[in-house]
């Protein structure tokens, strides 16, 4: 099934440590913003609403305390277009019982048709950033990269494994020869990810050395490669080091490779899955636009029930008096109006956020599920490995073997933890040939369950390889019948996880999304998810075609 488009498309949430200017500072940067949005309009950022243009309307809220000083401001932007109706909201706290304050910027789009585009991250945020010079943790936040020399690492790595720190730290070393494109590159995902991740240029190769020398080798950058940090940093714990994906300087420098964009794309997906600070999720404004128009009602019909209570004086000046009764009245009907239309509006737009944030939420949890269920199938996978290598390793200890057991562990190799390192190790899978177009792939790496991901389709390319090799050497069946009754050292994948073929239907509609090439420049149709079609392919190999996201099928709608 796909996964059901949010309604949120940005969210940027930061702690402010200046409370004394934070709310004046959010009014007059949104202010800035508006006027560049809106140049021929007057912007007006009043308790109240405004319309900006025919199709905006701008929000102004403010909330007190008992002492009646302000302590929190909103500005929503609401743009009604045919394509789409896109809100953005700044809403500013300031700390009530100490110093600091949050700030949060929504960029929400509502769909009007079946239309899908990728939405652009507003300026505003770069703006606040640039401002109110934000924290997280020991880390500053800002709208460029923080230059980071050799004298200036230790205070990098003691950023890294701040534990107060909640955002990702994206840290780049700069490469041993000018690169402009990679300058180019990473300079335009820094800025993207202002806001939502702190930012480190290692400043030259004493600065790499430096920090390589002080976090240690695994959670190292090199020379041209941009890591991001995730919070809780262990340097102590190499395992550590495959939560913290790295992406090296041949993403950053081919021209035909757009997977570094996948740095910035992560980062905002990060930002999304945070919870909203307490302080912004807490704030109540009180809704004086509502009170407003309540006292302009009162102040109009008293005015008509005046002209009513005032016997007419001469001939005709009744009906005046009831001419300008109708009147008032009218615009109460007017007023009224447009206040049901907007309150229209504003329940329909919740409506579809609720019914975004339910789809989310079943999503997730049948997400999780399915996660279960390949956790227990991998453990139990596991359970057996372990089992089978206990009894051969006792074996061979039996015979006096203790130095083959000592040499075999250590050189066992790992998991990949990322798509990028699966694709370097298919060299060692002597008996498939990968046609599968890098970027979809990498593309998977963007995924929170990249890693999950990674070991499953490593897993199961081995034993695609394991396959071949039995074929090669005379197995007589599919790959199917090889999972279920495995020949002597095989490798089996787990056999719920095996489809061989798609429906009728599905190929019906979705069939020319299962065209991929084989060696020698041709395509062919592979339906199988794991096993595909050996024609085409040199004799005694697998041709993978494909390695990303589930193909369309009947199910995807």
């Amino acid at each position: 099934m796909s996964q059901p488009s949010s309604t949120l498309a940005h969210r940027s949430t930061f702690a402010v440590p200046d409370a004394a200017i934070l709310l004046d500072t959010v009014r007059w940067v949104s202010g800035g913003w508006l006027k560049k949005k809106f140049p021929h309009t007057a912007v007006q950022l009043g308790a109240g609403q405004h319309a900006l243009d025919e199709s905006s309307l701008l929000l102004s809220q403010a909330a007190y305390d008992d002492g009646g000083a302000e302590y929190a401001t909103r500005i929503q932007l609401r743009e009604d277009k045919a394509e789409a109706t896109w809100r953005t909201t700044v809403t500013a706290v300031r700390s009530t019982t100490g110093d600091g304050g949050t700030v949060g910027i929504d960029l929400e789009c509502f769909l009007n048709s079946a239309q899908t585009f990728r939405t652009s991250k507003p300026n505003l945020i770069r703006d606040l950033v640039a401002e109110l010079e934000p924290r997280d943790g020991m880390s500053r936040l800002s709208v460029n990269s923080l230059r980071v020399t050799h004298d200036r690492v230790n205070s990098l790595v003691d950023v890294l494994c701040d534990p107060q720190r909640q955002m990702p730290a994206v840290v780049a070393a700069r490469p041993t020869q000018l690169d402009p494109m990679w300058s180019e590159r990473v300079a335009g995902t820094m800025r993207q990810v202002a806001g939502d991740a702190s930012m480190y240029l290692l400043w030259d190769l004493v600065a790499v050395d430096a920090f390589r020398e002080a976090i240690g080798h695994d959670h190292r950058v090199g020379p041209g490669a941009v890591r991001t940090f995730l919070p809780l940093v262990d340097p102590a714990w190499t395992q550590d080091a495959t939560r913290h994906r790295i992406m090296g300087p041949s993403r950053w420098t081919d021209p035909a490779d757009q997977t570094w964009r996948g740095v910035s794309r992560r980062v905002h997906a990060l930002a999304l899955e945070r919870p909203l600070p307490r302080q912004l999720s807490a704030v109540a404004f009180p809704d004086r636009v509502a009170e407003q128009h309540r006292q302009e009602r009162r102040e109009t019909m008293d005015k008509a029930r005046l002209l009513t209570s005032v016997p007419a004086q001469r001939s005709g000046e009744h009906d005046e008096e009831l001419r300008a009764e109708v009147t008032l009245l009218n615009g109460l009907l007017e007023q009224a109006d447009g206040e049901l239309s907007e309150l229209g509006r504003t329940v329909d737009l919740a409506e579809r956020t609720n019914t975004s944030t339910r789809e989310q939420l079943q999503a997730i949890i049948a997400e999780r599920d399915g996660e279960i269920e390949d956790h227990l199938t991998t453990l139990d996978a596991l359970q057996q490995a372990r089992a089978e290598a206990d009894r051969l390793r006792l074996l061979l200890l039996r015979q006096g073997r203790s130095e083959e057991v000592a040499e075999a562990a250590e050189s066992l190799p790992g998991i990949p933890s990322s798509f990028e390192e699966l694709s370097v190790r298919l060299g060692e899978l002597e008996h498939l040939t990968v046609t599968a177009e890098r970027r979809i792939a990498f593309g998977l790496d963007e995924h929170p369950m990249s890693r999950t991901w990674a070991a499953k389709g490593w897993t199961a390319l081995v034993s695609l390889d394991s396959y071949a090799a039995a074929a090669r050497d005379g197995f007589n069946g599919g790959f199917y019948q090889f999972c279920t009754a495995p020949p002597e050292g095989a490798k089996p994948y787990p056999v719920k996880q095996i489809a061989m073929a798609e429906s009728a239907p599905t190929m019906e509609q979705y069939g020319h999304e299962r065209l991929f090439p084989v060696p020698g420049g041709d395509r062919v149709e592979m339906q199988a998810h794991l096993k595909l079609a050996a024609r085409g392919g040199s004799a005694g190999r697998l041709v993978i075609g494909y390695v990303g996201p589930h193909l369309t099928n009947m199910m995807t709608h």
